[in-house]
């Protein structure tokens, strides 16, 4: 892994050619932007009971993200952002620091049409992620069962039609290892997603994870949601072939309503079909590797200022009883949730 210093020093790089490309651009000046910004969200929380003894009983206060951005708009069609990420261990009741680069990518638009090089979002969720809109809260349910939220490649998306109904998303990642949240091969990732309106989508979606050994690692997902200015919701399942390892497999839902135009009512459940391959692992929200799982949360959000939001939520995990060894217990955690978000 780089150090702190050799990252600022990429970015640092990567702010340069932007401004070198701005200023080759002196023609499309009054079109081009750059903007600093960040996020920041993190709980107060109380775990009431735990299958891991470290995490019965546990209460504190943890940062679980904060982020940095620069974003470059250089002419209409060119544009570029990089973001260094900091997040506290999520072991319970611990906090140390560690530094990372979460995005680092130039792109160009032409027709609707988008190409990205570089680190930037994998696709394995990106689309589910713009209609739950609250990674702050818990992330979408394969990036929290760990599946990469990154890669490094080359990345397109546009419509397939010129009533843009029906869309495709592309990216190949050459599987370096670039920042914590990289996939661990050569994965290519491909979807065609309908748009019968402008608020409803199917999506299906699939990849190839070519990895360093003898196993490699294959997905299929479909997922459907709907997403207005009162009501947003998801229906999305998953199936990962990690060949000799366990399957990743899981069910999930969601629902959220604007309440009294202001407030969002929060719902979501994960069903894990099959025992967590991360378990423990998992940061922040660990899962009992041992057990098939199913996953609520609960939860009011009050945006106090345009930039600031307070979510008390309740997440509770339960598991499965299992035959000859005993139920692990259920995790039940109280969060007060704060968001900030100066981007």
């Amino acid at each position: 892994m780089l150090g702190m210093k050799k990252w600022i020093h990429i970015v640092t790089l990567f702010i340069a050619v932007i401004g070198i490309a701005s200023s080759l651009n002196a023609q499309d000046k009054k079109q081009s932007s750059y903007t600093l910004g960040g996020l920041l969200f993190g709980d107060l929380y109380h775990v009431q009971k735990h299958h891991l003894e470290e995490g019965d009983g546990a209460t504190g206060a943890v940062m679980r993200r904060a982020y940095l951005t620069f974003d470059a708009k250089i002419n209409k069609n060119w544009f570029g952002r990089a973001r260094l990420e900091m997040n506290q261990s999520g072991e319970f009741e611990t906090y140390a620091f560690e530094t990372e680069v979460k995005d680092l990518f130039i792109g160009y638009t032409r027709n609707d049409h988008k190409i990205l090089l570089g680190l930037s979002p994998s696709k394995t969720f990106d689309l589910i992620e713009s209609i739950w809109d609250l990674r702050y809260l818990v992330r979408t349910p394969m990036d929290l069962q760990g599946v990469a939220s990154r890669d490094f490649g080359l990345a397109l998306a546009g419509p397939l039609n010129k009533k843009q109904t029906f869309r495709y998303r592309f990216m190949y990642g050459n599987g370096i290892e670039f920042g914590n949240e990289v996939g661990d091969g050569q994965k290519t990732m491909a979807a065609i997603s309908y748009h019968p309106t402008d608020k409803l989508v199917f999506d299906f979606y699939a990849d190839y994870e070519k990895l360093a050994g003898e196993t490699d690692r294959s997905t299929l997902q479909f997922f459907t949601g709907y997403k207005s200015d009162k009501t947003r919701w998801g229906l999305q399942y998953s199936y990962q072939d990690r060949q000799e390892d366990p399957t990743l497999e899981l069910f999930s839902a969601f629902y959220i309503r604007k309440l009294f135009q202001k407030y969002d009512l929060i719902t979501r459940v994960d069903r894990i079909l099959e025992p967590s391959p991360r378990g423990n692992n998992i940061s922040y929200l660990p899962f009992d590797p041992n057990a098939k799982a199913t996953f609520f949360v609960v939860g009011m959000e009050f945006p106090l200022y345009k930039y600031l939001s307070l979510t008390p939520n309740v997440v509770l995990t339960t598991y499965d009883k299992q035959s000859g060894v005993p139920t692990p217990s259920n995790d039940l955690h109280y969060r007060l949730t704060v968001f900030l978000n100066l981007e």
